[in-house]
């Protein structure tokens, strides 16, 4: 069977993206964290279409495990998921090696407008790149290992 799978992951190990929920405890505070969260997703997206120069479709939201995922879908092909909780964890899919470098560009361009400026974003934009299927994926695992390095 013939494969062809380029990618744009991302890992906010900083948690310096907008729309990181920050777990307080107390239920009521939770869901408002939530809400700002959700809102603060949603303008993210919106800018990344307008830099991207095409819609990018709600698919919905996923439970995997105890990991929450956003889902989009490119109008011209391609898909993208979110993993919500800290450090959030992003990854773009396509097939065609032009479209994922004009996303690449249309999400670095997209999280300097929204992220604080800072050395921790700059690192972060930096380090973002186009894979292909035979570099190392950020699977759920990894991303259990990198989050318990992350902790004091």
């Amino acid at each position: 069977m013939k494969t062809k799978h380029l990618f744009v992951p991302a890992l906010d190990v900083g948690e310096a993206l907008p729309f990181a929920a920050k777990v307080k405890g107390k239920l009521a505070e939770d869901l408002d964290d939530q809400e700002r969260c959700k809102e603060e997703l949603v303008k993210f997206i919106d800018t990344l279409e307008k830099n991207f120069k095409e819609p990018i479709w709600y698919m919905g939201m996923d439970v995997i495990g105890e990991k929450s995922y956003e889902r989009f879908i490119f109008d011209k092909g391609g898909f993208f998921e979110i993993m919500t909780e800290n450090p959030i964890a992003m990854n773009a899919h396509f097939v065609h090696a032009s479209r994922s470098r004009s996303f690449l560009s249309a999400l670095k361009k997209t999280l300097k407008q929204i992220m604080s400026d800072s050395g921790v974003a700059d690192l972060f934009i930096s380090s973002l790149e186009v894979q292909t299927e035979k570099d190392s994926q950020l699977t759920v695992s990894k991303w259990h290992e990198l989050n318990d390095l992350s902790k004091p």
